[in-house]
């Protein structure tokens, strides 16, 4: 029997790939089909196979690259021993990575960790397994897995003898697959920032507070910044819980510029027609009623009393003038009371009062005179008579041989109690073309011309002006007494403020608690708001330092507004022309803020027109002087500023100049 040809390589193969198999079974090391076909089918070899089996093969080409059988392992190690060490351990990396074909550094690693290098000599034998190598035993140098594609990490390869492993950067941890990295929510843990806010970012967290406060990491808690201590005001700065205000020397004519921290000069916003006329003498400069002219005439020839003059006022109650001598002796005096003239005489120790005429406070020029005759005194407004009074004696006086006479304009040489019937010798009124004793007068006419604060406005209307350098004071009661019978409420304000303005900041009205050197109510116009630091034409209402409502106001516009205020037991409301103002303060704020204003109320406070006193800057919102044409009613009274405690003098009572008109 001929004997059978012997098998062809493909036979060879197949039954050396199921051995191997056999031998590893338990292994179980199971191959895709995909990768199970690249194995079976015969080896591709490269055009330069003939070179790669002159150098006996190479692993890393041969197994590592691609999926090599135990003879093509046998060809790299030229040896059983080192082939049969490699080859069990070659397959169990292919179990636990997948084939060369996946290409994951940690098959690599797998492959060549531990295996002896080919082909070294002399090789160190300390430290190796006995492994019979022909060339000598030693370890196979590391291979940095890190230096390709990072090891297949996201983030940080970190490389060792034989392997490699991932690592993450701070605030992120490993995930499942070990390879790639997930951020670490550390806002998950309710304490990662205490009792701030805590936002979590890529790699790490943030522990944030509301504006004005910065974040204590010992305390874990946020902390006031306090902003005066880095200087951000011109002048005076005052801390409060995450945010600051500045404040200026209202008083000396500053507010807030548009930054909010610096200051600048309150400048007029709407132009009133200042002009004054030289020709004319104001009466009412002299706020504690003595006299702006004193005249004293002596005659060697008994004289009777001729003056003449124009008059123009608002004011309904005030003196004109006075002729005569002492108060005990013979004297009249001319006045204003309800708008009307009336005449005060005593002659010979006995006084009387006589009032006749048209009402003549409307404002506009007219003509007065006052004639003695024999045993008569005539008044005349605009050459008409008005008062025709029989008198018995003469006006000048003889004393030391001449006949004397003193003539005061614009008030009276004493105390009003000591006059037939008192009266408010204050007079908001102008006089010119005055003539006094038929003579010519130089001497007043060249004082006027040189001192502005004797001369008129030119033009005026009804109303108060008030410069922005003084204001004015009232001692009110704001109580309500047992008498009033059916009231809600112990106490009381209510304020009506007609206003035309001429700048956007100041004091309308405000109160003064003397002892304690207190504004514990004020209204003013502001240009800003104080929290929201905006640049706005504002009303405010404000008990203290406090802001109680604001209300938006078009306060250069050149035309008269209406604020009204009102405050009682539980109630602060604030208007503008007719519109409600908004509340600044919750429903408990307020009633803490009216009960210190009742407080305040309780004892003796003053009440302020214009302006306040030498006060705290921070004492209220606003302490500038107003400057514009006001009345005001308090309590359903209208304050005649005549009747006030105190009034600067370059305040005028019942007059105003105009608004220049707009250019054309």
């Amino acid at each position: 029997m001929a004997p059978s040809p012997p098998p062809g390589p493909s036979v060879l193969r197949a039954a050396l790939l199921l051995l191997l198999l056999a031998a590893e079974c338990a292994l179980a090391a199971l191959l895709p089909a995909r990768e199970a076909t690249q194995f079976l089918r015969p080896r591709q070899r490269r055009a330069y196979q003939v070179f790669e089996e002159a150098k006996q093969g190479h692993l890393e080409r041969e197994c590592v690259e691609e999926l090599c059988s135990r003879e093509e392992a046998r060809e790299v190690f030229e040896n059983d021993p080192e082939t049969d060490y490699f080859y069990p351990r070659y397959l169990d990396c292919i179990h636990k990575y997948g084939s060369p074909y996946t290409k994951d550094p940690g098959f690599v690693t797998c492959v060549q960790n531990g295996l002896c290098t080919p082909g070294l000599s002399p090789c160190s034998r300390q430290g190796s397994a006995s492994l019979g190598s022909p060339s000598g035993l030693c370890l196979f140098p590391d291979v940095n897995e890190c230096s390709r594609e990072n090891g297949g990490c996201l983030q940080i390869c970190h490389n060792k003898p034989g392997s490699f492993h991932c690592a993450c950067h701070s605030g992120f941890e490993l995930s499942s697959d070990g390879r790639t990295c997930q951020d670490i929510d550390e806002c998950a843990e309710a304490e990662a920032c205490g009792e701030a806010r805590c936002k979590n970012l890529p790699g790490s967290y943030s522990c944030l507070c509301d504006k004005g406060f910065a974040y204590s990491s010992q305390e874990k808690a946020c902390r006031d910044v306090d902003e005066c201590l880095q200087g951000r005001c011109e002048q005076v700065c005052v801390n409060s819980p995450g945010s600051y205000t500045c404040h200026c020397d209202g008083r000396g004519g500053l507010k807030l510029a548009q930054d909010m921290n610096t200051c600048e000069d309150i400048l007029p916003c709407v132009p009133f027609s200042m002009a004054k006329s030289v020709k004319s003498l104001y009466l009412g400069r002299m706020f504690s009623g003595t006299p702006v002219i004193r005249l004293r005439y002596r005659r060697l020839q008994p004289t009777r009393l001729v003056a003449e003059f124009d008059f123009r006022t608002f004011d309904p109650e005030g003196v004109l003038l006075f002729a005569g001598g002492h108060q005990d002796g013979t004297w009249i005096m001319l006045a204003l009371r309800a708008g009307r003239l009336e005449l005060q005489l005593r002659y010979n120790g006995v006084g009387r009062i006589t009032s006749s005429g048209p009402v003549i406070n409307h404002g506009t020029w007219q003509t007065i005179s006052v004639e003695e005759l024999a045993r008569s005194l005539v008044i005349k407004v605009n050459r008409d008579a008005v008062m025709k009074i029989a008198v018995a004696g003469d006006l000048f006086q003889p004393e030391r041989g001449m006949f004397h006479l003193n003539l005061t304009v614009g008030g009276i040489p004493f105390h009003e109690e000591d006059l037939v019937q008192p009266i408010n010798p204050r007079l908001d009124g102008c006089i010119r073309s005055w003539n006094w004793m038929n003579g010519e007068d130089t001497t007043i006419q060249e004082t006027v011309k040189v001192n502005s604060k004797m001369q008129c406005f030119s033009v005026t209307e009804r109303g108060s002006f008030y410069p922005g350098n003084g204001f004015a004071f009232y001692s009110l009661n704001y109580m309500r007494t047992p008498l009033d019978v059916g009231t809600e409420s112990t106490w009381e304000i209510e304020v009506v403020a007609h206003i035309r303005p001429a700048a956007d900041t100041g004091v309308l009205f405000a109160l003064w608690a003397a002892d304690l050197r207190a504004v514990p109510l004020s209204v003013a116009l502001v240009d800003y708001h104080s929290t929201k630091k905006l640049k706005k034409q504002l009303v405010v209402l404000a008990v203290e330092r406090v802001a109680l409502a604001l209300m938006e106001i078009k306060v250069c516009d050149g035309q008269e507004h209406v604020v009204t205020v009102s405050l009682r037991e539980g109630e602060a409301t604030l208007a503008v022309d007719g519109t409600r103002g908004q509340s600044e303060v919750s429903a408990a704020q307020l009633q803490e803020r009216l009960a210190t204003l009742e407080r305040h109320l309780q004892s003796p406070v003053l009440t302020f027109a214009g302006g306040l006193p030498d006060v705290p800057v921070t004492s209220a919102p606003v302490t500038a002087f107003y400057r514009g044409c006001m009345t005001l009613e308090v309590n359903r009274r209208l304050l005649d500023l005549d009747e006030a405690a105190y009034k600067h003098g370059d305040i005028t009572s019942h007059s105003c100049p105009t608004v220049e008109p707009a250019a054309a």
